[in-house]
């Protein structure tokens, strides 16, 4: 079963929310899901802060290694599935 949700919204902010919706032929409910759907996937900002300086440490260091043709990204970084 489906809830209803009802938002103050700026007309401009609107406007915004409407086209990116039309822009990915979705409705604004469906782009709202998704978008809420794809924060879950997202790394915060500290996350992202932590793995540069951490890199930066690496490189410094001599840490690191240069990827070949035949080398998958997988390999390299640490992606969450």
């Amino acid at each position: 079963m489906r809830s209803v949700l009802s938002i103050s919204i700026p007309p401009k902010k609107l406007k915004v929310l409407k086209k990116k919706a039309e822009n990915n032929g979705m409705t604004v409910s469906a782009y709202v899901l998704r978008m809420i759907d794809e924060e879950d996937h997202m790394i915060s900002e500290e996350e992202l802060l932590k793995d540069l300086r951490q890199g930066e440490k690496d490189l410094a260091n001599g840490n690191y290694r240069t990827m070949g043709p035949d080398d998958a990204i997988e390999d390299f970084l640490p992606i969450k599935k």
